[in-house]
């Protein structure tokens, strides 16, 4: 929501430091000045998170590492990086009002992912301390791009929610490209019901976890959030991005269908990205055309790899794209002849764990996500 709509919806106190509880694991602030901590309250109230509230930095150490996020003020960092805590995820440093330089060397001292602000950050606040109601943001996303046209990134993609499924996870396939002409098309759920991207273009601010997967079409156990055939809504990239988080909240694997024009709300995609799967056919105008996209792929996403998939064209094979284009190979893969038929029958991938692309994205998700947690994160 709009920060200006933010309001106190409950009068319920908040905890005190003395009503800490190291048994609770709702979210950690660690702040004495009150205009920061009442805003804090509001927030928590609208998210749904119940917090838990220490004064003093030597306060927050027995609830430190079971909190699932940290709030630290700038009234307490200092102190707070003087106490020898250990590192950990999910830290935050707050501000009251603007964000100025020196706050960003406050964050470096006590190990925080950034810096927010109460007066202009709200929605951000908002997600933050609602994650804690709904578990850790643990399920990773993997985006997958083709190099060139026609590379066969789509199919990919969805093979590779598939194998996410035959290894016991909730996976979600999201589909980035609006002139793509669906995801559902390619999963066999063109007449599935449920919301597409034209109903939920405007979603910003938190998102539940819960209420997304109860509204997404599901194929087979897949869930899928596609683009349909009209034509396509403007979508802000802050509408990615709290999808996405709801995404990874409730469900095991998120994977990201990424078309090659990758624009801001793609991006917002391939940011998050544990992965990022480039798809290369073996052709010289392929690996000529894959190589262009290098810089602003590397700019965008943390870790890069490669998918080759033969043709029998000018003799390659999957090690000599990854020389090309310098990239690590995690698999390569021949067509299967019969594939294109299938899918053009609006019967979706084929059902299997075996086959080239299958074996493949099985190979892929093992190489990206060997640890992932089995099952659904979050409510």
């Amino acid at each position: 929501m709009p920060s200006g709509q933010v309001r106190c919806v409950s009068s319920q106190p908040f905890p005190t430091a003395t009503e800490a509880d190291p048994a609770v694991s709702g979210p950690l602030i660690v702040s004495a000045d009150p205009a920061l901590v009442d805003g804090l309250r509001r927030l928590a109230v609208v998210s749904g998170a119940v917090p838990q509230l220490v004064a003093t930095a030597s306060a927050a150490r027995q609830l430190w590492a079971a909190a699932p996020v940290v709030l630290v003020g700038d009234d307490r960092a200092a102190e707070l990086g003087t106490i020898g805590l250990p590192r950990r995820a999910a830290v935050l440093l707050v501000v009251p009002d603007a964000i100025e330089p020196a706050a960003w060397q406050q964050a470096v001292v006590i190990g925080a992912e950034g810096v927010v602000s109460v007066r202009d950050d709200r929605d951000r606040l908002v997600e933050v301390l609602g994650v804690s109601t709904e578990g850790r943001i643990e399920a990773p996303v993997l985006c997958v791009t083709g190099g060139c046209g026609g590379a066969g990134a789509s199919v990919f993609a969805a093979a590779l929610a598939r194998a996410g499924l035959a290894r016991g996870l909730s996976s979600v396939l999201v589909d980035a490209d609006p002139w793509g002409g669906g995801a559902d098309l390619l999963v066999g759920g063109e007449d599935v019901g449920g919301l597409r991207w034209p109903d939920l273009a405007a979603t910003t601010g938190r998102v539940s976890a819960a209420s997304l997967r109860a509204v997404l079409p599901v194929v087979d156990d897949l869930a899928v959030l596609s683009w349909g055939r009209g034509e396509p809504e403007p979508v802000a990239p802050g509408s990615m991005r709290s999808l996405l988080t709801a995404a990874r909240r409730g469900h095991g694997l998120v994977v990201v269908d990424v078309p090659r024009g990758a624009d801001d709300v793609a991006l917002e995609a391939l940011a998050v990205a544990s992965t990022t799967v480039l798809v290369v056919p073996t052709g010289v105008r392929a690996v000529a055309a894959a190589r262009t996209r290098l810089a602003a792929l590397r700019r965008a996403t943390v870790r890069l790899c490669l998918v080759v998939r033969t043709t029998g064209v000018a003799g390659l094979d999957g090690g000599d794209v990854a020389d090309a284009l310098g990239l690590p190979l995690l698999a390569q893969m021949r067509a299967e002849r019969a594939l294109a038929g299938w899918l053009e029958q609006g019967l979706g991938l084929p059902r299997r764990t075996r086959g080239q692309l299958a074996s493949a994205a099985a190979i892929t998700l093992a190489a990206c996500a060997p640890t992932v947690a089995t099952g659904v994160i979050g409510g």
